[in-house]
């Protein structure tokens, strides 16, 4: 008797080989089946096809018959004159109903006569004077008339000497497709045409002939064209559904002739045969299958055993062992499981106090990335997308100030208004870039500079708010040289600065700067405010912490609590100390101590290159004149956008969305010259795509400039697919007319 091991492995080789052997067969069955039934389907495609083309041809033979026997008639001799050939014309659209029209022109294309069947009929009418050239003979190329209804004219030479001309019948191929609508192709097939240029032009669906579709990028319509013809290729239909197409061509006119049926009935008897097979391949796969498993179930008895003792063991039940019967190989098995089930429990014990330490490490480890990730993710909402926007309309809105000014006084207070604003945009824009610290998203570029320039930006910038809160701001300058990062460094100071005028009720706030030996320099922003208890003094830095008590007191609404959050990030990058003195009652001190540099670079800082205000008027001469469409959906913007442009010189239309677009322009002889658009219009429609629809619209690729809030790689990729430059939120008007001009530049 064989051992159990080599009755349970031939017992699986039986099995396998009937499987086996079944596969083979039933793919071998199921592909010469399927094979065989494709062919069959294209031999019957390609005889449906050259049937609806004979179809077609014979349609197309009786009118050119017809119009050929009337051109042969001797027009111009006594009894064919016009009033004979208006008869006959007459006759010929009686007889055949497809013809709508009839005409008879002169050798150079000046109409005689025209006889009609929605028209009057007319002699000697030609509306645009005799014409310079000859008419064409044969088909025209197919177009649609009234109604969107499919059209095609037959031209025929008639007569001769001084009575020679053409005779153009009108032929409406709403016959054609009621001819082809009578073809039977299976159930739920049908025959379609389409003309020289790839348009339907007859299908038993009318309506889908009045989309007047152009099907030139079809798979199908491309190797129909490339080859001639086509044999029954794998497709889609209008609905999306799959289909098998043949096609045939027609030498005159220049149609391809389309016969489609959906691919389920077209490969039935085929699917058929894949069943019967399938069914066969399964009742023998199943009875070999249970043959095998008799002989297993008998044979892997021990082996059941053993897998079901380690599975317990796996969920912990290390004392579990299997009971040793005989001396087989299986036997020799089991007791070396149960051996290997004791040294396992032995050592479980002493890793149990391991694993125990190792988990709550990585709990805590946990728990610090989750708040760490929470945080980042709160700020990233806060500073998100809909914070652009208000500033980018107070950065357009001081620039319309500033060109609708006059005199020296107001023009001062506006530059000062325009430096103020664009500080804003700096700090806005280093508020997103700090949000990207804990994913070490921000360099730090530290450069030496004189830090009276950034203590006079800041004087610049919170004086108005001090003198409007009734408080006293006071900077105490050094004319010391530090070590920092100007950017981030202002961020810093502009916080602890905001803070502090917004706790601070009556008195004032001062910001100085002290020596700290001969390396360091201390600057230190103090206020009167209430101050802060040494129990709150560590929980002033954590995100999103408030003290609406004191900022109510001080009569100003609480902030969302991320400015010292970001001081303190901030200064870490920077590698500042950062520490905080209160008094309650009486106020705080926040100090940030910098390094002294000992000289200024060769290159002048990125402090000292900006400028307050920047004067682009020399270059608003190129914009005279220059008809510029504006598309965007907030009013407020659009309005101040079409202000702007009209106080430089140019004509405007300005609407909300590229529908509106469209309709105004209708009214203009003159089509515009840029396109300036929001990207974000309406639920449903972006700047991109409207840009795209006035391109359609006047059939030229104008130039466009796009104005976004969103900074991400995909409105980049949409801007450049459609040409168009991008210009990031917020934006002011020096910006705005520096992008337009570029945008006109070619054209100056």
């Amino acid at each position: 008797m064989p051992s159990p091991s080599i009755a349970r492995r031939y017992a699986l080789q039986v099995a396998g080989i009937a499987l086996a052997l079944l596969l083979v067969s039933g793919a071998t069955e199921m592909y010469f089946s399927f094979q065989e039934a494709r062919a069959e389907m294209a031999r019957l495609q390609a005889a449906q096809a050259e049937s609806a083309a004979r179809e077609i041809r014979q349609f197309l033979q009786g009118i050119e018959n017809g119009v050929d026997q009337v051109a042969r008639l001797p027009w111009g001799t006594p009894g064919f004159g016009e009033a004979q050939k208006r008869e006959e014309f007459h006759r010929l659209m009686s007889l055949f109903p497809a013809i709508m029209q009839m005409r008879d022109l002169g050798a150079q294309g000046q109409e005689r006569l025209f006889a009609s069947r929605s028209e009057l009929d007319r002699l000697g009418h030609s509306p645009r004077g005799p014409a310079s050239a000859a008419p064409a003979l044969g088909y025209s190329p197919s177009y649609f008339g009234v109604g969107a209804e499919p059209m095609v004219d037959l031209s025929v030479a008639a007569g001769r000497g001084e009575a020679s001309g053409v005779i153009r019948a009108a032929i409406h191929l709403r016959f054609l497709a009621d001819g082809i609508s009578r073809l039977r192709v299976g159930e739920g097939g049908r025959v379609y045409v389409l003309d020289a240029a790839d348009r339907l032009i007859a299908h038993p669906q009318a309506t889908q002939v009045l989309r007047q579709l152009k099907l030139s990028d079809e798979p199908v319509v491309q190797a129909a064209r490339a080859a001639g013809g086509l044999a029954a290729m794998d497709a889609t239909d209008f609905d999306g559904k799959p289909v098998i197409v043949t096609a045939v061509a027609l030498r005159s006119p220049d149609w391809r002739v389309f016969v489609e049926q959906p691919r389920a009935e077209a490969l039935q008897s085929a699917f058929a045969t894949l069943r019967r097979t399938l069914l066969l391949f399964g009742l023998g796969g199943g009875l070999a299958a249970l043959l095998a498993g008799l002989y297993a179930r008998q044979l892997a008895r021990p082996i059941v055993q053993l897998r079901e003792a380690a599975g317990r063991i796996a969920q912990g039940d290390l004392s579990s062992r299997i009971a040793v019967k005989g001396e087989d190989e299986l036997a020799q098995l089991a007791g070396d499981f149960n051996l290997m089930a004791g040294q396992l429990q032995a050592s479980y014990a002493g890793l149990e106090a391991k694993v125990a330490e190792r988990t709550e490490a990585l709990s805590l480890a946990r728990d610090e990335a989750l708040q760490a990730n929470a945080a980042k993710t709160r700020f990233l909402a806060a500073a998100s997308h809909d914070l652009r926007q208000p500033m980018h309309t107070i950065g357009l809105l001081v620039g319309l100030l500033r060109e609708r000014l006059r005199g020296r006084q107001a023009m001062e207070l506006a530059d000062k208004l325009n430096t103020s604003v664009a500080l804003m945009e700096g700090l806005f824009g280093g508020l997103l870039d700090i949000s990207k610290l804990d994913a070490g998203a921000v360099q730090v570029q530290p450069e030496s500079f004189p830090l009276d320039g950034l203590l006079n930006h800041l004087e610049q910038t919170f004086a108005a708010q001090a003198e409007a809160q009734g408080l006293r701001l006071r900077v105490r300058r050094s004319g010391a040289l530090v070590r920092s990062d100007p950017a981030l460094l202002e961020s810093v100071l502009a916080n602890l600065l905001s803070n502090a005028l917004r706790y601070t009720a009556s008195g004032g706030v001062v910001l100085g700067c002290r020596r700290r030996g001969a390396q360091q320099l201390a600057v230190q922003v103090w206020d009167s405010g209430r101050g802060i208890p040494a129990h709150l003094r560590a929980a002033v830095f954590d995100e999103f912490y408030r003290i609406e008590a004191s900022a109510a007191q001080a009569g100003q609404p609480p902030g969302l609590g991320l400015g010292l959050s970001i001081v303190k990030r901030s200064a870490a990058l920077l590698d500042h100390r950062l520490s905080l003195r209160s008094w309650p009652g009486r106020g705080s001190m926040f100090e940030v101590l910098l390094p002294l540099a000992t000289a200024l670079p060769t290159l002048p800082s990125r402090l000292a290159q900006a400028q307050p205000v920047v004067e682009v008027a020399g270059g608003v001469e190129a914009l005279q004149g220059v008809f510029v469409l504006i598309i965007e959906d907030d009013c407020d913007n659009r309005e101040t956008l079409q202000s702007l442009c009209m106080q430089w010189g140019m004509l405007c239309v300005a609407a909300n969305g590229a529908a509106e677009a469209e309709r105004l322009l209708a009214g203009h002889l003159r089509a515009p010259e840029l396109i300036l658009s929001d990207f974000h219009l309406a639920a449903t429609e972006q700047g991109d795509q409207a840009i795209a629809r006035i391109r359609e619209l006047t059939g030229e690729r104008l130039p466009a400039l796009i104005l976004s809030a969103e900074v991400g790689d995909e409105v980049r990729a949409r801007a450049r697919a459609c040409g168009a430059v991008l210009l990031t939120k917020p934006a002011s008007a020096e910006r705005l007319l520096e992008a337009l001009l570029d945008l006109v530049k070619p054209q100056a």
